[in-house]
């Protein structure tokens, strides 16, 4: 999509964050497990009569966790605008099948109506912030396009919290249903704070700023 500033970039600008590496790390692992179908979920958990939603929300999940993750270089952007757009459509496309997928996932997931509802809420938040990103790129709103972005990411990210966070809980606990129940909101509600401190302190190339520049 389109650049972000009419500034051209410093070398600086362009290389990626150190964080983007380990976040590439984890997108790849993890959205590579997701393609594969390699997930806890019990076959009791599918969706009565439609048990392919469970290949569409976690095939479309990984591949919107590896795909993502690259809309975030910087230097990919400036250098080649039409990748980052293919990226880009790839990931709405992904997104849109795998939370969609999810709404109705949400309701036989383990855990009860507490876990339920933290899947149920991170599906609406997940299609809703893509929704907005893609609203602001046709209204050549960049910046917000770029936050709410940002967001969805975060929302799509909840699947490598929930894979790192569940083995600790349930070691800690040995518990699953109840481990299940606090991972449906522990797996985004950091992770959404951490985007919200990181939009709140970054410029538009993800670089930390000083408060007196813009956003």
């Amino acid at each position: 999509m389109t650049i972000l500033s009419a500034t051209p970039p410093s070398r600086s600008e362009l290389s990626p964050h150190p964080l983007w590496w380990v976040l590439l790390a984890f997108a790849t692992l993890v959205g590579g497990l997701g393609m594969a179908m390699v997930d806890g979920r019990r076959q009791s958990d599918t969706v009565p009569y439609l048990p392919w939603l469970d290949e569409v929300h976690f095939v479309g999940g990984g591949l919107a966790l590896a795909v993502g993750v690259w809309a975030f270089r910087r230097d990919l952007l400036v250098r080649a605008p039409q990748v980052h757009r293919t990226l880009g459509w790839i990931y709405i496309a992904a997104t849109v099948s795998s939370s969609v997928a999810s709404l109705a996932l949400a309701a036989f997931s383990a855990g009860g109506l507490a876990a339920h509802s933290g899947f149920l809420v991170v599906g609406c938040l997940w299609l809703a912030s893509t929704m907005v990103g893609i609203r602001a790129i046709q209204q050549g709103e960049l910046v917000r396009h770029r936050r709410w972005m940002v967001r969805s990411y975060t929302f799509c990210s909840a699947a490598i919290t929930l894979r790192l966070e569940l083995p600790l809980l349930l070691m800690s606990t040995g518990d699953f249903e109840f481990s299940y129940t606090v991972i449906a909101w522990a797996s985004w509600l950091p992770n959404l704070a951490f985007a919200e401190w990181w939009l709140s302190r970054t410029s538009v190339h993800g670089r930390f700023r000083r408060r007196t520049e813009g956003a």
